[in-house]
């Protein structure tokens, strides 16, 4: 670690290998980040490390922060699916609530809480990357928009007490994103209906970077608390 790099601003980006984390992680170094980009695949990141393992959050922060020697923006895109929480309810099955829960709304608490420290330094910015499911309600979404919603419960409450240490709390949800694996999961019909009801169209992870980026800058200090959707007016 340089001395001219020690003064840029550190961001870690959990889950940062797929479409929305790459282009994040690809824009903040345009824009003179120190970027550390976390994900399972080590060709892929500078971090590799299954979320699954034991105190994963805790070591993914120490980890950065023994790279770059602080911490200024956390961005959690991680996206781990579980067999058995989409469908119909009543086709769900039950033994699959808790994992998911875990790797989804208490991933990110957990995150929150290792970084928080490092975050109460300098100030730092907090986002959780969920989905429109925790805020419109839908068929099939369930158990996947009460751990969006969990999240959301847990971005403004925290939002409101971390202000005290000059850290903010987002949340951005995006819907259909074009060109990313979750919409090639979906299939290009579904995908295609979406189109048409999105007037402005559906995002891609270039249209949803900016956001993120402005939300750690310093023309963002004085908000917080916000639950963001970019969805091309899918949803209002």
């Amino acid at each position: 670690m340089t001395d001219a790099s020690a003064m840029l601003p550190v961001m870690l980006i959990a889950g940062g290998t797929g479409s929305i984390g790459a282009e994040i992680a690809r824009q903040a170094r345009a824009a003179e980040w120190t970027v550390v980009v976390h994900g399972r695949n080590p060709a892929k990141a500078d971090i590799a490390l299954d979320l699954n393992e034991a105190d994963a959050a805790a070591r993914l922060i120490d980890q950065t922060v023994a790279l770059h020697g602080r911490l200024d923006a956390v961005i959690d895109c991680v996206s781990t699916g579980v067999p058995g929480i989409t469908g119909l309810f009543p086709d769900t099955d039950p033994a699959s609530y808790a994992p998911f829960y875990d790797v989804s709304a208490a991933w990110f608490q957990r995150l929150s809480h290792a970084a928080y420290p490092h975050l109460k330094a300098r100030g730092g910015t907090l986002i959780a990357f969920i989905s429109d499911a925790g805020k419109f309600a839908a068929p099939r979404q369930t158990s996947i928009g009460a751990a969006r919603a969990a999240t959301i419960g847990f971005v403004r409450n925290l939002a409101m007490e971390a202000a005290r240490d000059l850290i903010r709390v987002h949340a951005i949800s995006p819907s259909y994103v074009a060109g990313s694996a979750s919409a090639a999961r979906m299939g290009s019909e579904r995908m295609a209906t979406a189109e048409k009801r999105a007037g402005l169209g559906l995002p891609c992870a270039a249209d949803i970077a900016p956001l993120a980026l402005f939300l750690c800058s310093p023309g963002a200090e004085k908000i917080t608390g916000q639950i963001i959707s970019v969805n091309g007016g899918l949803n209002a």
